[in-house]
Order: C-alpha cells, then structure tokens, then sequence
C-alpha cells in the first residue's frame, strides 16, 4: 500500500482537493460513509485545502461538516430528492422510477462540478465510484486544470459488468484519469479486466472508537451474542445467517443482534417471524460509534455472511471487519469480494462459501466452543488491522497518490488508448 513519490519532497506543497461522491454525511451525527469523512479530516490536517462535493439530499444546501466546505448540488424536487444516501443508488435502481432523476443527478452533477471548478481551481479531483461521478470530475477538471485521481470500491464494477452502456462509459473515463485506486485485490483485478489499467490499492481503516479492553463478562447462563452490522441490502446476506441459527440453538444458546437499517430490513424481519427466531434476534437499528464499539467488545463472534447478490454485487472490502478485527474479535464471514484482503482463513478469522447456512452455522459453533481459537484469531486479527489498515498509512499513500499524479506527464488521448486498449 504505497504510491510511487511523485514530486520531489522539496517541492511538496499544500494542495487544493475536490472529493466527489455519491455520499457523505449530511450533519454531524450522521452516520454515512465514515471513513470518506476521516478519509478527508487527515488530508486536512496535513494542511490540503480540502472541499467535498457530492448531491444534495432532500433539499439540503451546502454546508460545512469539521470545517470542511460541502458542496451540495441539486437534481430534483425535493421530496424525490433521495437517490442517495441510506441503502444507496445502486439498490434504489433497481425501481425503474428512480432512472429520471438518475439521468438529472448526472447532468446536473456534471454541469454544477464544472462551475464549481471554475471558481475554485482545485488541483486534484479525488473522485469515489467513478461511474457516473468521473463525468463530473473530468469535466471539472477540464476547467480547471486538476488532475484526476479515481477510487473505485466495487460497485460501480458490478454495473458495468450488468449494463453494456456503463461498461463502455466507465472504461473510458478510468482510462482518462490520471491515477486509479481501488479498496481490495477484488476490485484492482476487476479493473484490470475493465481497461487493463493498474489500480493501487488502497483501503480504508476503522472509524468505531475502541471500547474498554476487556468484554463485558457474561453470567454462565447467559446465551453467547454473535453480532452482525451494516446496512440492510441484499448483498450483506443477513437471510443465510437466520437460517443459521436454528443449527446453532440446536446445540447451545445464542443471541443475534443486528445493527443498521435499510431496504431489506422488514423481509429479514419477516424471515425471523418466520423460522421462530423473534426471542433470540435484535434488530437494533442505527447505533452511534460509541455504542457500536460497545457491542464489538460484548459480542463473541462477529458475522459478516455476504454475498454476490442478483446484480452481481459484492463486498468491496467490509469495514466492518476491520473495525471487529480492531476489537479482537473472532470473525466468520464468506470467502467473497474483497473480503479476503481482511480475514485470512485460519489466521485471522474463518471464511466460509457465501450462502450455506450450514456452514455459518458450523464455523460459529466451532469458535464458541473454542474459545482459546476464538481469542487467537482476535488477537491476530488485531496485529493486522493496526499494521495493514492503520489510518496513517492509508493518508500518506493517499497523498503520495496525489502528488505523483500531480508529476505525471500528460499523455495524449491517442497514447492513453494505445497504452491501454486491450
């Protein structure tokens, strides 16, 4: 995880930088894309000018979140106003009446980037899912001369390999940034295979703060608690793991607590009604930080049962892994996306198939009767989330990113297609 240097370090200046989404958090408690938040506050605290620009949300205007200028454009009226943010666009698309303020969202995004540009004269675009958001921060840079530096986290990927439109149009525009990066092995091979062009790889750290050393100690008759969190979409694969759990009674008590919120969460609650399970699941809602660190620390086994979902989608990397990893907590999750970069099987949790309750169930049980296992793999868990995703290695590649494509020469639209035409 680590930029070539770029410019040499005399000639290192602060920089002004635009990042562009599809989200970031709309006021100080929110919850939303944490680590693009703290992704941001450490660029500005090495002293980069750094500007958000990203859509607005139900009306919201542009504001300031820890002293960071956000820009909000707008797209729709303001009660449809809501393509993103909370279970997200992609999942949102799949109701075709969300594809006119789709098509707004990227006009207006594109037109609204470049005026901002113009005024602002940023001097790297640090642009998130670059479909569609790479139209916006070519176009803004075109205005202002910024080099572009694209990130992509997996989902953008799953549409292109859906929709032959977005494919074409996505390659293209990673084929005029000046650098990509990517959040896992998964995605930067997902890429390769798009525009043959060479990610670099750059994850995200953990944002929960850390919860008291030890656990909580339990009552010998307390059920055991597994715990999952994130959002409630198909792709997390939260149904597997209910379906796990009567395996699981069968053998010893448990609780499952699941955090978050979303467009799956009443069918998973639902299913829980359904297999009989209401006395030993709950649905806790959105949590703040504090709490969810609580719960990191309390819970014995933490779940991340994901999935490839019908659109193709994945984890990109899970978060949530590193930030149960950062908790010593033993891990079971499936074997996708880029969730490998994160758990190491037998290392530094258990991975198994995605959709096979059977084998959540076993690979659960197996750690709660373990529980010397449970805390090896904590432990070692612990070591590799501090070492690989430690917050102050991922900023300075980050900015290392920025100041070498701020150094590199700019290469006609003709010599960038031969480069990297397959």
């Amino acid at each position: 995880m680590s930029a070539r240097p770029g410019l040499p370090k005399a000639e290192r200046r602060p920089l002004k930088v635009a990042v562009m989404g599809s989200t970031y958090a709309r006021y100080a408690e929110d919850s939303q894309v944490p680590w693009l938040r703290e992704s941001v506050n450490r660029l500005a605290a090495l002293g980069h000018e750094m500007t958000v620009a990203v859509p607005s949300f139900q009306g919201l205007r542009s504001h300031r979140i820890d002293d960071i200028e956000v820009l909000r454009f707008r797209y729709a009226p303001r009660p449809i106003e809501k393509l993103t943010h909370d279970e997200g666009a992609p999942n949102k698309l799949r109701n075709p009446l969300w594809q006119i303020p789709a098509l707004s969202y990227i006009g207006m995004g594109t037109v609204t980037c470049a005026a901002w540009a113009v005024q602002r004269k940023w001097d790297v675009i640090h642009v998130h899912w670059p479909f569609p958001h790479g139209l916006f921060a070519l176009a803004a840079a075109r205005m202002c001369g910024a080099k572009v530096v694209a990130m992509c986290h997996g989902a953008e990927l799953a549409m292109a390999r859906r929709k032959g439109w977005v494919r074409k149009v996505l390659r293209e525009v990673l084929l005029r940034c000046d650098r990509i990066a990517c959040n896992s092995t998964h995605t930067q091979t997902e890429i390769g295979k798009l525009c043959g062009r060479e990610a670099l790889i750059i994850p995200y750290g953990a944002t929960t703060p850390l919860a008291p050393a030890a656990p909580r100690v339990k009552s010998p008759d307390e059920p055991s608690t597994v715990l999952f969190s994130g959002r409630h979409i198909q792709r997390k694969g939260v149904p597997y793991l209910l379906r796990a759990l009567p395996q699981i009674l069968q053998q010893r008590p448990v609780k499952l607590v699941i955090t978050g919120d979303g467009d799956r969460r009443a069918e998973w609650e639902a299913l829980t009604r359904e297999l009989h399970l209401t006395a030993h699941v709950e649905f806790a809602g959105f949590v703040s930080n504090e709490r969810l660190a609580e719960l990191y620390r309390e819970c014995d086994v933490y779940v991340l049962p994901a999935i490839f979902d019908d659109r193709g989608d994945t984890e990109g990397l899970g978060v949530v892994l590193i930030e149960a990893l950062q908790n010593a907590r033993p891990v079971v999750a499936s074997a996708v996306g880029g969730i490998v970069d994160v758990i190491r099987h037998e290392k530094t949790g258990l991975l198994v198939p995605e959709k096979n309750p059977a084998a959540l169930a076993a690979a659960i049980l197996r750690l709660l009767a373990e529980p010397a296992l449970g805390q090896r793999l904590g432990e070692a868990g612990q070591r590799h989330a501090e070492e690989y995703f430690n917050w102050d290695r991922v900023t300075a590649a980050t900015e290392a990113l920025y100041y070498d494509a701020l150094a590199a020469p700019v290469l006609p639209e003709p010599a960038l297609h031969a480069a990297y035409a397959r």
